[in-house]
């Protein structure tokens, strides 16, 4: 049998409990002196619409990598990119494929509309390098690092010959 050492483990287990989030307050629990209790999804805050897009940033030695998770573009139009030397700012429309029909709506859970969302970048980049591509629903930019920035400049000979 496998123990936890979390005392909450059983919250867990008790199933949908976002009544009891509303109850206690959303930041009851971020102040208790429990190991990894901000690791627990109960624990975790709901992702707002700021938080839209979701993006995963990836370093690599020359180049940073976003993968912005943006499904259901049709075009370019729908989608707007801004990159400067330590910020990428995605912002556009997800469209509604089926606003104006007859169904009736009963679960909404796939985000549609305007967003807006920036991100400070960890390093400098050169925003006229940046590459973008959308595929299977990802946005996917290659930020080129700017490496002359981030190193050191060559060492300088100083001149110790002495008052003339």
């Amino acid at each position: 049998m496998n123990k936890s050492n979390n005392p909450f483990d059983f919250i867990n287990q008790l199933g949908d409990l976002g009544d009891m989030r509303k109850f206690l307050g959303q930041d009851f629990f971020k102040n208790l002196p429990l190991p990894n209790m901000q690791s627990m999804p109960f624990f975790q805050e709901e992702r707002s619409a700021s938080e839209f897009p979701a993006i995963d940033l990836y370093n690599r030695s020359t180049e940073l990598i976003a993968a912005i998770a943006l499904p259901g573009l049709k075009s370019a139009s729908d989608v707007a990119l801004t990159v400067r030397s330590r910020f990428l700012r995605v912002r556009g429309t997800v469209p509604n494929y089926f606003s104006g029909t007859h169904e009736q709506k009963l679960m909404s859970e796939v985000f549609h509309g305007a967003f807006d969302r920036e991100i400070e970048l960890p390093e400098r980049v050169l925003p006229d390098s940046t590459k973008a591509l959308y595929r299977s629903g990802l946005l996917v930019v290659y930020l080129q690092k700017d490496q002359v920035r981030e190193q050191p400049t060559d060492a300088i000979e100083i001149d110790f010959s002495g008052d003339e």
